[in-house]
């Protein structure tokens, strides 16, 4: 499968995080979905999705994703990404500063009958965390 328009990945990437359409979720996640590395207690299934998505957006409501690297193995798709927003909602506990975000992270998602199956991967909330003032470490 290539990464085009009808991509679950592509979709999720471009419809989802960039034009916040947030109900192309369920067209583009299979219902056994499993995310292995479901953050902050969250359900790991496509709910837990949909309540991480819902809270990340309204954190960072012009948060927009560009995706720098792709690497398609099979049915396994490895993303190196870049995220950049401001922080105008609460995030984590931490009130809005108004500051500009900027992470970066990379996905591991299987894609199957072109439907996000699982996902891996990791990103810099250290970094994030740093930036929204969370975190305060200076060396």
């Amino acid at each position: 499968m290539e990464f085009t328009a009808n991509n679950p990945l592509y979709r999720f990437y471009n419809e989802v995080i960039n034009q916040r359409k947030l109900e192309v979720l369920d067209e583009i996640y299979d219902i056994n979905y499993i995310n292995h590395i479901a953050p902050f207690n969250l359900d790991r299934g496509i709910n837990g999705v949909k309540q991480l998505i819902k809270e990340q957006s309204q954190a960072f409501p012009d948060w927009h994703i560009t995706v720098n690297s792709l690497y398609i193995i099979e049915d396994v798709y490895i993303v190196k990404w870049t995220l950049t927003g401001t922080h105008l909602g609460k995030y984590l506990g931490v009130n809005p500063t108004g500051k500009k975000i900027k992470m970066t992270g990379v996905d591991i998602e299987t894609i199957v009958n072109n439907k996000i199956v699982a996902h891996d991967g990791a990103e810099d909330m250290l970094s994030l965390l740093q930036q929204i003032g969370a975190i305060n470490i200076g060396f």
